[in-house]
This record gives C-alpha cells, structure tokens and sequence, in this order.
C-alpha cells in the first residue's frame, strides 16, 4: 500500500494536472514542455516526476479530464428528458464549451491531428474517447428512433460518427476564423436537418 499523499503534494498534482491542461489545449503537446508545465503550476521541476511519470502520462491525464468536461453523459438515459432533448442537450453544452475554449480548439481533435505518430498510448486513449463518443451518441439516436423522435435512415453509428466528425470540423474551422460561427452553423444544421 502506498503513502498517503499530503494535502500540499495533491494540491501540487492537482496545480500540474490543470496547468498541463491548459497548455496542451492552447500550444498543443510538440509545443508544451515540462518546464513549461512546472512554472505555469509554480511546482519545482523536480516533484514532477514524484506526481507524473512522464510528460505522456499527464498528457492522458488531460485527455481524461477533458472528456469529462464534454459530458458525453448527458445522452444517458439516466440524465433524464427524452432521447432527442438529450442528444440537443449535448450538442448545446458542446457548443457551448468550444465558444468558453475560444481559439483553442477541440483537445481531442488537437491531439489526433499531431500526436499519433509520437504516442501509442496517447494516440489509442483519444481514439478510445471518440469511440465512446459515438457510441453513446448512437444509443441515443437509436433510443430517439425507436421512440419516434427521428427517422429511421442510415445506421446510428454511421449517423453518430457523422456528427462528432463534422463537430470536429467545425471546431476546427472555429479555430482558424477565431469565431464561433462555425460551430453555431453546424449546431443550426445538425438539429434541424439531420436530427429530424
């Protein structure tokens, strides 16, 4: 059984963790250095590695705490609302987000377009995320088409991985215009078009 950990060591970890966060989102990860995570975190270089195996292994930890600001719960049935508000719910509460990040993009999204060829670990992680993405996304699909809510047309998955992909690129594009229009048409669209 392991140490248990001071409140002033977790707090250090809790400071990396957020740090980390915030700079592989804005300078990406070929970009964000250790040194660059300690001072940002006001942590001494050397107590990285008692919180952090490595640069990759906070890189995972980011991935996981920005999967979980993007509530893909919400299309759960246990969060209540029929399936349709749910998955409404969702996208709203991502468009919401991407105009709150501004510039910086999609985390997962940035991460899949540069790191896959430095990291296994990182590369299969994102790749676990989107997978979890659309298939909770299709659940709900097939839930709002079995309650009549949407019509039956081209199967869920191909249908969710169609919207989290053209998600994808309207954050993109967001990105590079610097405004959240783009990804205010594609909510637009989505919910009326294809989610009818």
């Amino acid at each position: 059984m392991g140490r248990p950990r001071s409140s002033a060591s977790a707090g250090t970890r809790q400071r990396l963790s957020e740090a980390a966060l915030d700079l592989f989102h804005s300078r990406g990860y070929n970009g964000t250095s250790v040194q660059d995570i300690v001072s940002v975190a006001g942590a001494p270089k050397g107590t990285f590695y008692n919180h952090f195996a490595s640069k990759e292994a906070l890189a995972l930890d980011s991935v996981a705490r920005y999967s979980a600001a993007m509530r893909v719960e919400l299309l759960d049935e246990r969060h209540g609302g029929t399936p349709l508000e749910r998955i409404t719910a969702h996208l709203r509460h991502l468009a919401e987000l991407s105009e709150t990040t501004g510039d910086r993009g999609c985390l997962l999204g940035n991460f899949a377009a540069e790191v896959p060829a430095h990291s296994d670990a990182l590369r299969a992680a994102v790749d676990e995320r989107f997978t979890r993405w659309v298939s909770m996304l299709a659940e709900a699909i097939e839930q709002a088409r079995a309650a009549g809510e949407l019509s039956p047309g081209e199967p869920a998955e191909t249908l969710a991985g169609y919207i989290i992909s053209g998600f994808e690129g309207a954050v993109a594009r967001a990105k590079a215009a610097g405004s959240p229009q783009p990804v205010r048409d594609f909510l637009a669209v989505t919910t009326a078009r294809l989610l009818t």
